[in-house]
Order: C-alpha cells, then structure tokens, then sequence
C-alpha cells in the first residue's frame, strides 16, 4: 500500500481494549482520509440522539494519504465527534506536527470509544499502544502537560495532542490543542476528551510509508509550492497571517465591534493593524511542511501586559476577544489568547460569548448581581479576563458563558437571542456576512454550523468580472456580494474545495478558496501520485460531494431540516448599522432563493433539504439512504 500507513487504531477506553485494524479499500478509495473517513465512521458507528458528553460518543482522529509527506503544508490533524456545543456534528483540525508523527507511527486514523472512569493519557509508541494514568497532569495546563508528558517519557520531540481544564471542566467550546498555539477549536472537540476522562494522546513514530511514484510526487509539490510563492496572497500572508485580517475588512467596510453594533467605524482599528502588530512579534513559525510559515511567536515589551509572551496569534481571537467586546488594547488579546491556548479553550467562540454577555449587560438583560459583581462594560479587558477565567471554571455566571452563546441566550431570556447570530448553534464570525450573501449562503447550510473555512466564497471579497463568473459559476451576478443570484453553484465550488483539503489534511490557505491556483483536479493528481490510485478531477468533485453528504445525512438523522438552514439573530434581524454597507440587511426571501438554488445544484430536496435518494445513492450511499428512509426522512 502506497501513501496510507494502513491501519486504524481503535482504543476502548471503557473496557480498556486496544485493537489495530486493517484500513478497508472501499472506505479509503471512497472517503480518502481526514475529515471524509472521519464523517463516514461518525456516520456508521455513533448512533443518532446520543448525549454528546455520554460514553456512546465517539472521538476520530483523521490522517491522509497526504500527510508526513513532507511537502504541501501537509501537517494537518482531522478530530471528529458529535459537538456538545451544537449537537449535530462536530469537528475541527489543526497544523503542526502530531498528524505526521500519528501517520509515521503506521495509523491514518484513531478510533476513541467509551468513557475511562479516571483520568488517562493514551501513548503511542509504534506498534507499542498503552492507556497510562494521567492523574498526576489532570488539572495542568497545557504547557505544564507538555512538559511533564515529555519528561516522563524521555523525549521532547514526541508530539501531544492535549485538552487544557477548559475541556476537563467540560465548557463546551473547548479545545484540543496540539503543539504550542494550535487548536482545534470551535465544536467542542476538547470537551469529548474531557467527558472521556483522556487528558492526552502522546504519538512517537519512526516507519514513515512510501509514496507510489516519488519522482512525480515530488514534481508536483514543487509546481505547488511555485504556484503558491506567486500567488497574490503569498508576500503578505507569509509576513503578517491573518492578523492583516481586521483592518482588511475594515477597510471593506466589513469589521465589526461591541458584538456587531457597529461596523466599519471602529476608532481604534490602528491599534490591531498588522503592521502595528509586528511589534510584538519575534519571529514566524511555519507547520510542518509548509512554505508560507504564517504562525507567529510574541512578546509585549511594555505597559501593564509587558512581558506576556506566546504562541499562535490569530485573527479570530483577535477580533472576538478585541473590537467584539470593545476592548482597544491589543496587548491584552495577547494575553487572552495565551489563557485561550494554556487553557484549552476556543478563542474565537469564547470571545463571541463574552461579547454577547457585555451587550446583555449594557441593555440591562443582567446586572452586576447576576455577573458576580464583575462589571461586564465595553473595553474593560480587566473584568474581561476575569470572566474568560471564570467561565474557564464554570464558576458563578461564568458556568452560564460556558455553554456558548446560544444556549447561555436560551437560558437567559429576556431576548436575549436577539442579540447574538448563529447557525445551528455555531457563532458567526467576526465579518459582516450581511454584505456578502454567498458568505451568508455557506454558513446557513455548513454541516458543523457557521463557519468561513467550510465553503466561504472568497471572490466576494474581490471584484470579479461577469463574464469570469459566467464562466465559472454560470451565472454573471454569482461573484457579486450583494447578489442573491447564482449562489448555489458558487458555495458548491468553494465547498468541495474546503471539503477535499479538510479530507486531505492540507491547509485552505495553499488552495484556491484562498486564491492560489489549486484546484481539485491539481489535488488528485498530488493523491494519485502519492497512492497510485487514479483519483482524476470528476473522481475528487465525486468524493467531496459524497463527504457533504454523509454529513448532511447525519444532520438529517439528528432531526435538521431545511428550517435550520437559516442564520438566527441579530445578522437576519438587523440592518447593517454603519459604514459604507449602512442599510443593507439578508432577507428570508433572498435566502430561500439562494437554498433553493444550492439545493437543486447539490441534489437535496426543496422542502425538506434532505438528500435525496437518487442523490445518495449515485454517490454510493445505498445503505445511508435505506436508514435514511427507514426513518422516514427521505422517500
């Protein structure tokens, strides 16, 4: 076998079993790996209504047939579980250096059942698999986790992937981090870890595997890597990451602050530029096997946050923990986004909570009695702080925060919903999407809940010519962010592309959702070389539409129907507030246009938006769709 290492490692953490199988052909020919084979297992081995938090829950880590290559930001890890932030499912993936580490030690994917009935560490050693007692590290943070790990087991260089007491305390957004200062975040994947009492997985490998054709293989990636140097991203990326972010879209008129009532007229904006940025940080860091090293190291120098130093700035934290909640001063982001990383928790969703909470606080929803005293005023990064440590602890009103923003806002009352914009659950992100309407499209029918990395259409942020769009997309208007036109084929497009990077544990920012010229049929050729499996254009769009629709089976069966396909709160409800974009809103009927549309590009039923059967079945979903029937959710 040629690409896969070959085996699945499966660990029962209930009865203590641990079981290395073989990796079926049909399940890696027709998923590939990561996010596919993950999906496709959630999909048959987690049954439907189960507790995200029980035992019954399932934990998959997910490799490719790409990844330890070396070559094509190829460092990716894939972890899947049903979210106990949203319910349906959940996932997310990381860079670093724990998936090539998981594939050299001869897994392409772990399988985590049951529940231990103490805390535990897993420790992969090769063909040398033990559950060890991790007492003595339950509580620590993650850098005292790595520490301690790497001490006991007499190496530095073994990779961990560890949760933070943000997971051990069960907050529901909490993170599984792997290497300093990345996260799989957002879903709650760090809380199916805490709920299984599993502290850690530590992996040293030394088989390595081999590709089918190295010659062709290496050829390739370096075309890639050509393409993504000449790219118009590359000069800036390289250098700044996505804290060039924020000002961007500020200068798109698309920034947002005080959780959204203000856009685009943020005075402080200056303060979070890139540029400005720079002087905190103290050098790039890159993920293995990736040429554009767009991770940063950094110390403040000065003022009340002087000498805070860390891993893994972002623009997500930057912008939910910064502008979100009002706050001006981006040293203490800083600070914030090292409790996010040592904690364990996501940065991103946990500032989108904090920001909903100061907004509740300022219209008078709850009061000073409710917070704990604390008072939770824009801009007071000191009460800020207090509260993210708080809710790290599910103490007070912080165990409320930990649930996330929509369900703390159901708790709450006193509509306290109207305040907040979600998706199944999953917070918007800190743009505006009600001036890009194929944004809007891809987070109302994303299979994990809001999210850009799952199908965001990048060229609405550009201009794009008519006659390229028509080109493309088959629609003039489909490019245009204003436009309700066009957009099913459009979020397709960019969603099989996020799909098959996902599924091929390679990073978004090396493939065309983020502008550089790799599309689909470039990634087969990369897979078929590495596998010698023919994995030609129209094989890779087939696999991606199966991914995306096992995915939306398993929503399906988990009661979301085309109803739940709708952006709730303040983002439909309101118009926008300020800036250039002041007046323009998404509307239900410019919304059901474009579902209609994406579901008849997509083969889902209009009413229900539910697959239909001819649609799974095509795709080799035969099984999927007499379960789905039985059911009675499709006919």
């Amino acid at each position: 076998m040629y690409g896969w290492a070959g085996s699945l490692l499966r660990v029962n953490l209930t009865d203590r079993k641990i079981q290395k199988e073989e990796y079926p052909e049909a399940l890696r020919h027709q998923f590939i790996g990561g996010r596919g084979v993950n999906s496709r297992l959630l999909y048959s081995e987690v049954k439907p209504g189960i507790d995200p938090l029980g035992p019954e829950n399932k934990l998959f880590f997910g490799t490719s047939p790409l990844t330890g290559t070396g070559l094509i930001t190829s460092g990716r890890i894939h972890v899947t579980a049903k979210s106990p932030l949203t319910g349906i499912l959940g996932d997310s993936n990381a860079g670093g250096h724990f998936g090539p580490e998981l594939k050299w030690a001869g897994y392409d994917h772990i399988i985590i059942e049951g529940a231990a009935d103490k805390p535990v560490y897993l420790w992969i050693d090769d063909d040398q698999v033990e559950i060890r007692d991790a007492g003595h590290v339950w509580g620590k943070v993650v850098s005292e986790t790595y520490a301690t790990l790497w001490d006991e087991l007499g190496d530095p260089r073994i990779r961990i992937a560890t949760i933070g007491p943000g997971g051990e305390n069960l907050v529901r957004f909490a993170s599984l981090m792997t290497d300093y200062g990345n996260a799989c975040g957002k879903t709650g994947m760090g809380t199916v870890m805490g709920s299984k009492n599993l502290k850690a997985v530590a992996v040293r490998g030394t088989k390595g595997f081999r590709v089918a054709d190295p010659e062709r293989f290496k050829e390739i990636a370096r075309d890639w890597i050509r393409k993504i140097k000449k790219g118009p991203t590359y000069e800036s990326f390289s250098k700044f990451g996505t804290l060039s972010y924020l000002t961007q879209y500020h200068s798109q008129g698309r920034s947002v602050a005080r959780n959204a009532q203000v856009t685009a007229d943020i005075d402080y904006i200056d303060n979070y530029d890139a540029k400005s940025m720079m002087k905190h940080m103290t050098r790039s860091v890159a993920c293995f096997g990736c040429p554009i090293h767009c991770k940063h190291e950094f110390k403040v120098k000065k003022g009340p946050f002087g000498g805070e130093h860390g891993h893994g700035t972002e623009f997500c934290i930057m912008s939910a923990h910064g502008p979100a909640c009002g706050n001006t001063d981006e040293a203490a982001v800083l600070k914030i986004n090292n409790i996010c990383n040592e904690y364990g928790i996501c940065g991103d969703t946990s500032g989108i909570t904090m920001a909903a909470a100061f907004e509740w606080y300022q219209r008078g929803i709850i009061s000073k009695e409710d917070t704990d005293g604390i008072p939770l005023e824009w801009g007071n990064a000191e009460a800020q702080i207090e509260m993210l440590m708080r809710t790290i602890r599910r103490e007070g009103f912080g165990d409320l925060l930990a649930d996330g923003s929509a369900l703390a806002a159901e708790k709450i009352g006193k509509g306290a919903e109207k305040y907040i914009s979600h998706t199944k659950g999953s917070d918007i992100d800190q743009v505006d999407i009600r001036t890009l309407k194929g944004c809007a499209l891809s987070d109302a029918v994303s299979s994990r809940g809001a999210d850009p990395q799952r199908g965001w259409p990048g060229v609405e942020f550009y201009p794009m010519k008519p006659a390229t769009a028509m080109k493309l997309f088959g629609n003039e208007n489909a490019a245009n962010p204003r436009s309700y036109e066009g957009k099913g084929s459009l979020v397709d497009f960019y969603t099989s592309i996020c799909t098959m990077c996902d599924a091929l544990g390679i990073c978004k920012f090396s493939s065309a959702w983020f502008s550089t010229p790799i599309y689909l049929k470039h990634m087969g050729q990369l897979v078929e070389a590495a596998t010698g499996v023919d994995f030609n254009e129209k094989k890779m769009t087939e696999i991606a539409a199966r991914i995306n629709n096992v995915e939306r089976a398993y929503l399906v069966r988990e009661g979301i129907t085309r109803k739940d396909d709708t952006i709730h709160g303040r983002a439909m409800e309101e118009p926008v507030p300020s800036g250039p974009y002041e007046g323009e809103r998404l509307d239900q009927e410019g919304l059901d246009r474009m579902l209609d549309d994406y579901y008849k590009v997509v083969g889902w039923d209009k009413k229900t938006g539910a697959p239909t059967r001819k649609t799974l079945e095509n795709l080799g979903l035969q099984d999927v769709a007499d379960e789905l029937a039985d059911m009675g959710k499709i006919t």
